[in-house]
């Protein structure tokens, strides 16, 4: 998530606003953008840190990080109320400890005007053992509501994210869609392979957890071997807490070509991730928007997913990509249909291509939030 709040910065500050981007240490993207600065203020643990350990170590992982992000938001606090910008901007509110600082802040700096890019109108669960992929809990909707109503704006990204948040929140207002941007700012060049120049590869890119399926995806791709023996299948991202990652890999051992990539990627080495596979894969069980699609669309990718929750708004069917049923053979045939049809797939992943650049570039999402910021602080130009 914090390359699409950098983007989403950079594009607001090339429209003309002042954007401080408040974050951990060493963060992965510096800013050369005139406007534009990142602050690294908060204690907060880098995304490549990794999460294995005894059950005792896990716990005291956790209540050590949720000092820390008690600690991260005390900083926020204090910073938003020396600086008064006009515009305080939040990404996904995941915790009830986040939506009870998020309500605080908001009677604390009421200069301020609090907007939320909602993600997932209800907080993913990563952590949790349970079979539900949304926290369901009544503290954690009961402050999420309120949390909600304390903003001045709630940002979504698409129609589908917009219409769920409304269903689980009824009577919100100022709920704008700004749309994903795309992450073309990662190209080494202009020049991006095409789907064929890749031999019959799979890419599954992204966080593993629960809700993205991978058992799914694992038993889909067993079937497409049967059809295309010399295929392989990628599954490269951070590894979440819900996710059994022994099972994957033994599962994985027994189908064969099959390469685990557990891990963040970092951004200069997703040029060459992608460009060495034809497709790209999202077994999910449901899905408000996907950054990963569009990151699949930057490079000129096809996609291949399941036809749940709003992935039809991200990926229209036979245009980008196919949509398939979410069941083991019917992934399989879409994915034997891309990679067997090379000329299908340069079709598809051009299409992709298109998609980003026309409607959904960082211009067109900053423009869309900047007139929703003068919705609710009527100046020329926005500090946030």
């Amino acid at each position: 998530m914090f390359q699409f709040t950098f983007l989403f910065g950079q594009a607001l500050a090339r429209q003309g606003h002042e954007v401080l981007l408040l974050t951990g240490p060493d963060p992965e993207l510096r800013s050369t953008t005139p406007g534009f600065e990142v602050v690294e203020i908060f204690p907060t643990w880098h995304p490549t840190a990794k999460p294995g350990g005894s059950g005792l170590r896990r716990k005291a992982r956790r209540l050590s990080r949720a000092l820390l992000l008690a600690e991260s938001w005390r900083r926020a606090t204090r910073f938003i109320r020396l600086l008064r910008p006009d515009i305080a901007q939040f990404g996904e509110l995941r915790y009830p400890l986040d939506s009870g600082m998020f309500q605080m802040l908001a009677r604390r700096c009421p200069g301020t005007a609090l907007v939320d890019v909602a993600h997932n109108p209800l907080p993913y669960d990563v952590n949790g053992k349970s079979e539900s992929v949304e926290k369901g809990g009544r503290l954690t909707r009961s402050m999420l509501a309120g949390a909600y109503r304390a903003c001045d704006l709630v940002l979504v990204l698409g129609d589908g994210p917009r219409a769920n948040l409304l269903a689980a929140f009824p009577g919100l207002d100022r709920v704008v869609v700004c749309g994903h941007g795309d992450y073309s700012s990662v190209l080494e060049s202009d020049d991006v392979p095409p789907p064929s120049a890749a031999p019959a590869n799979v890419l599954f890119f992204g966080a593993w957890t629960k809700y993205k399926n991978l058992p799914l995806l694992l038993d889909s791709f067993d079937l497409v071997r049967r059809q295309l023996p010399n295929a392989r299948l990628t599954i490269a991202g951070p590894v979440m807490p819900d996710v059994d990652l022994p099972g994957i890999s033994e599962r994985a051992a027994g189908i064969g070509n099959v390469d685990l990539r557990p891990g963040y990627v970092p951004m200069t080495e997703l040029p060459e991730l992608f460009a060495g596979h034809r497709v790209v894969v999202f077994t999910y069980e449901t899905v408000n928007i996907s950054g990963s699609v569009h990151m699949a669309y930057t490079f000129g990718r096809p996609v291949v997913a399941t036809d749940v929750g709003s992935m039809s708004d991200a990926v229209p069917d036979r245009v980008t990509g196919l949509l398939a049923d979410p069941d083991p053979a019917a992934v399989a045939a879409a994915l034997v249909e891309v990679l067997d049809d090379p000329d299908l797939a340069d079709r598809l992943g051009a299409q992709a291509a298109l998609r980003v650049q026309n409607a959904a570039s960082w211009t067109a999402v900053a423009e869309k939030a900047s007139k929703a910021f003068r919705d609710v602080v009527p100046l020329g130009s926005v500090r946030g």
